[in-house]
């Protein structure tokens, strides 16, 4: 039986998202596509396994130069990254430092590329308590590096509606921005920041806005406000014919007069559609396919469907205008819920401040709590999330959906 393609949402846990690397846009690309392959099988397996054709469909990879996947293979293997930047610098505050290469080691056999990870990054990367969701079919359309990585930094925060200010030094090191280079702002600003608010807007669902603080008139920290704006994402492209029958061959051990047939019958759309299906069922990824070739060529002759039929288009872009009307109650609510618990008695708000000091004690928040209080968003926001299920009275207090709905 073949499954239905799983979502092409990756979660990615946020120190890995707020760190400090320089990856090239093709290495950043590659080391989301890596971690989406292998997330569900993390804590499982050591060793994970990616055809190079379907590495390069998910990053938009259109190119049967392969040299280029091996080479920013090995600078992952030599790429350390160091976090987290934005929610707590502990480095300096408690002498705690931490510290990986993004996978430990990788290997490549005709289209077959196994890696693993570190133990630490296993661990910190699978089921995170916070991350952030990226969509693959995003990421394989930017064309730059700060693009991306703009992208990361802000698609987190889209249910806030805006980032916390990011000190310059701080935002260069999110964007990947070597030392010494663009120092002076107005270059800066042209060469990073424009382009990459540029390609979010134009990419992604979301539109972003710059706004700067400063200091004697000099730039010091930046915020981007954040909208969500439903955009259209086009389709990751289609494997290119000479992959395809590199994947036929390598993959599917079909002869060249069987691949030659195949595509004077089929259109290539079709013949990808059926290679990722297979190639994403749970059977393939166990080995549990006898006959390869045989089971695809029933795949192609008897139109092999997912085990659940895909939403169509019309009904999946109505799912995410719902999605994004219930985000906006959700922080309209947020807003009713801090409002409420301000007007409490002072005794009472202190009360409910010791238990949620204690509800965010073993988290990243604390720190954050400790250092700015509720004058930070993200403590601000964890607040809210705790008044929802530790204050249910105040619930009752706010303006239902039904009732907001109505004053739209």
């Amino acid at each position: 039986m073949v499954e239905q393609n799983r979502s092409l949402e990756l979660k990615k846990h946020v120190a890995t998202i707020h760190s400090n690397n320089k990856l090239s846009l093709l290495q950043r690309k590659i080391a989301n596509a890596l971690l989406y392959n292998a997330y569900d099988d993390l804590l499982f397996k050591e060793e994970h396994q990616i055809h190079i054709g379907s590495l390069c469909k998910l990053i938009g990879y259109d190119s049967n130069d392969h040299k280029s996947i091996k080479k920013a293979l090995v600078n992952l293997l030599s790429t350390v990254i160091e976090w987290n930047l934005v929610d707590g610098n502990k480095v300096d505050v408690e002498g705690i430092w931490n510290a990986s290469s993004i996978i430990s080691d990788a290997s490549i056999e005709g289209a077959l590329c196994t890696y693993s990870y570190s133990n630490k990054m296993r661990k910190l990367l699978h089921r995170p308590e916070l991350y952030g969701r990226l969509n693959m079919q995003v990421q394989a359309q930017f064309q730059s590096s700060y693009g991306l990585a703009l992208y990361e930094n802000c698609i987190r925060y889209q249910n806030i509606g805006q980032t916390p200010w990011f000190n310059l030094s701080t935002f260069r090191q999110l964007m990947g921005i070597e030392d010494g280079k663009y120092k002076i702002f107005r270059d800066f600003k042209t060469r990073v920041l424009d382009k990459a608010v540029e390609e979010v807007n134009k990419y992604s669902p979301i539109t972003v806005n710059s706004q700067m603080r400063k200091q004697n008139r000099q730039v010091v920290a930046i915020q981007f406000l954040i909208k969500y704006d439903n955009k259209t994402v086009e389709a990751l492209p289609t494997l290119a014919q000479g992959e395809q029958t590199e994947v036929l061959q390598r993959t599917f051990g079909l002869s060249k007069k069987q691949i030659a047939e195949i595509f004077s019958a089929y259109a290539p759309e079709y013949i990808a559609g059926k290679i990722t299906l297979i190639e994403n069922s749970s059977s393939f990824k166990a080995n549990k396919i006898n006959h390869l070739a045989k089971y695809f060529l029933s795949a192609l002759q008897e139109d092999y469907q997912p085990l659940s039929p895909k939403q169509d288009k019309g009904a999946a872009q109505q799912k995410q205008v719902e999605q994004h009307k219930a985000d906006e109650y959700r922080r309209f609510q947020d807003k009713q819920l801090y409002q409420l618990f301000e007007q409490r008695d002072p005794a009472e708000k202190e009360a409910v401040l010791k238990k949620f000091q204690k509800y965010v004690s073993k988290g990243i928040y604390h720190n954050l709590y400790l250092r700015d209080g509720l004058t930070n968003i993200l403590v601000k926001d964890q607040l809210c999330m705790f008044l929802r299920h530790e204050e249910p009275d105040l619930l009752g207090e706010a303006v239902s959906y039904e009732e907001w709905v109505l004053n739209q």
